[in-house]
């Protein structure tokens, strides 16, 4: 399987820029 998520460096400074990076890296390590 492989994942992948298209991720723009600017939506890091987002209020949930973090949040989305680490819910995507929670996800991915859980497979």
């Amino acid at each position: 399987i492989i994942e992948g998520v298209q991720f723009h460096p600017e939506s890091i400074l987002t209020r949930v820029g973090k949040d989305l990076l680490r819910n995507f890296l929670r996800l991915s390590l859980h497979l």
